[in-house]
């Protein structure tokens, strides 16, 4: 297939402010949703917690086991978890956690700083995992995993091919507007269409290897903890969030071919979901709860990634590097087998209508040129899919 890929265009812009600083000075990262839905797990970070006898865990949980906020348990600035904050089967508040006199909100009602637990910006879990927990890694390759049933062997010790489609031209990081909403959030779910099925939720679990200190054989594999992990991806039905404008020429037609509209240079509407940044644990592991993705005319159905060290900042619409960026370390995109995008696109909507595209079968094959050789391995659970992915990374 002849594909126009996604166009790269660059320039630099004026030095960032430090938003990040900003919302660590409120104390924890502010837990958001791209889809304004905070039902799916607490929100507020352990700046949030209540007092020494009702603490929160690292996920934000409200509460322990013995949560009765007292007088000491005043309701931090930061830290009241939204109606994203109901208690979880980690976090539940104990039969004594009702919150004391000092304490009012401390289970989950929102106060004047809490707010961004709630409205459009919703909820989700600042931490790495939150309330997702990742499958055994056992039978998730390291590297090539382009055949499902007989990956190739490669060295552990050498950096996942990047993609050759690059970066792409929708990336936005965190701190590139200062009037954004945090993208240091766990729920990424969202689509386009407002009216439109919301699609197959998924869970995705992306794991670091640190090429310096894992061996080729694969024996020893050495995760890489606090790096910032960036996922982004199309919605159900094929759009991307932030680029273009509804009802003008650039407005997104992915039923159409890519023609180069929108732009990178066209981050023109607020929407931010399908994309989101989580930093990696002490087993390397990010999580992000999102919905399955769609495709667009042009490209095979794929999921972007660039990791950072701790730190980074923006530099507007640019390709990142290590020249552009010290505190980058890695860039490429991933894919699906392409029997299991067509056994999700072919069972519900929004998927559905567009399997009888002509460009369809194509965009489920998952053949571009010079493509990373990186396949989820993926499987249906329920009504959701659970997706995980290996990436050998040199952290230094």
């Amino acid at each position: 297939m002849s594909r126009k890929h996604e166009s790269k265009v660059a320039t630099t812009t004026a030095k960032a402010v430090s938003r990040r600083q900003m919302l660590e000075g409120l104390g924890a990262l502010a837990a958001v949703t791209a889809c304004g839905s905070n039902s799916d797990g607490p929100t507020g970070g352990t700046a949030g917690a209540p007092g020494t006898a009702g603490a929160a865990n690292v996920a934000g949980a409200p509460g322990g086991t013995a949560g009765a906020p007292g007088t000491a348990g005043a309701l931090n600035v930061a830290g009241a978890p939204g109606t994203a904050g109901a208690p979880g089967t980690a976090g539940a508040p104990g039969t004594a956690g009702a919150p004391g006199t000092a304490g009012a909100a401390a289970g989950g009602a929102p106060g004047t700083a809490g707010a961004a637990g709630a409205g459009t910006a919703g909820a989700g879990g600042g931490g790495s995992t939150g309330m997702l927990m990742s499958p055994p890694w056992t039978n998730v390759p390291v590297q090539d995993s382009t055949n499902a049933d007989a990956p190739k062997t490669l060295a552990c010790n050498v950096v996942t091919k990047t993609d050759g489609a690059g970066q792409g031209p929708f990336f936005i990081h965190e701190l590139e507007k200062m009037d954004d909403i945090s993208l240091i959030r766990q729920d990424i779910r969202g689509q386009y269409n407002a009216s439109a099925e919301k699609g197959i939720d998924m869970e995705l679990y992306v794991r670091l290897i640190d090429k310096t200190k894992s061996d080729a054989a694969c024996m020893t594999l050495v995760p890489v903890p606090d790096i910032e992990v960036y996922i982004w991806h199309t919605d159900g039905q094929g759009f991307y969030s932030g680029f273009g404008t509804r009802g003008t020429s650039d407005e997104q037609k992915p039923d159409t071919p890519y023609n180069g509209k929108p732009s990178s240079m066209n981050l023109e509407n607020t929407d931010r979901f399908c994309r989101g940044v989580q930093t990696t644990d002490a087993n390397g592991v990010a999580a992000f709860l999102s919905v399955f993705p769609g495709w667009y005319n042009g490209r095979d159905l794929h999921i972007h990634i660039v990791c950072f060290k701790k730190g980074s900042t923006s530099h507007g619409r640019v390709d990142y590097n290590k020249n552009v960026e010290k505190a980058w370390i890695f860039t490429t995109q991933f894919y699906f087998d392409p029997s299991f995008s067509k056994s999700i696109h072919e069972s519900a909507e929004p998927y559905k209508r567009r399997t009888t595209l002509s460009a369809y079968n194509d965009a489920m094959a998952a053949n571009e040129a010079n493509n990373s050789g990186r396949h989820a391995t993926a499987m249906k659970v329920g009504n959701k899919v659970v997706a995980q992915i290996q990436m050998v990374v040199d952290p230094t």
